[in-house]
């Protein structure tokens, strides 16, 4: 199975990977890279794919709330806090750059409609790294210290994608946490992460 993942961004700033798993739950190989958008980095995704994708994990948020914070970026707040991290690790929709909202809504619409079958999660690589132990292991162990940012970010996007696609029973999707959620990409996403 192969999972993707984005880290939308603005030019030579948009990070994409595709992850390769086996059936026994094994990393077989990751491929990665930058593009300046949405549509450069899922034509560069679809020329490095051999199938479908079972999930596809964007560093984004791709859902609002009314009103205020999201409840599921309070509660991943309060946890990257509890260990040790900061609380600018969690941001909020508004104070992001335009970059991101923008170029992760077209990602997600789109990948919506090129791989409809897919599992569409929204991600948190760095707070995942905070969080999940595991996630640090996985980068130690697939993603080489030249690597840029964005593209490690891809890759934990992808990752996340693939414990949703698994459900990883120490993994849940918050998506609930919010009330009436606005999805602007036009179709229902999740939201999963370590619990």
């Amino acid at each position: 199975m192969e999972l993707i993942g984005f880290d939308p961004g603005g030019r030579s700033a948009f990070g994409w990977a595709v992850l390769a798993v086996d059936d026994g739950g094994h990393v077989l190989g990751l491929r990665s890279g930058i593009e300046s958008s949405a549509p450069d980095a899922i034509d560069q995704v679809q020329a490095t794919l051999n199938a479908a994708p079972g999930g596809v994990g964007i560093d984004a948020p791709l859902f609002w709330v009314d009103k205020g914070d999201r409840a599921v970026d309070a509660h991943i707040r309060r946890r990257v806090l509890s260990s040790g991290g900061s609380s600018g690790t969690v941001s909020a929709i508004n104070s992001l750059q335009g970059a991101c909202v923008a170029q992760g809504i077209i990602c997600a619409r789109m990948a919506r409609l090129m791989w409809p079958s897919a599992l569409i999660t929204e991600a948190h690589p760095k707070a995942l790294l905070r969080v999940w132990p595991a996630a640090g292991e996985f980068v130690r162990q697939w993603i080489p210290a030249s690597v840029a940012t964005h593209e490690r970010d891809a890759a934990l996007a992808a990752y996340a994608a693939w414990q949703g696609v698994c459900a990883n029973p120490a993994w849940s999707d918050l998506m609930g946490m919010d009330p009436m959620p606005f999805f602007p990409a036009g179709s229902r996403v999740s939201y999963w992460f370590p619990t």
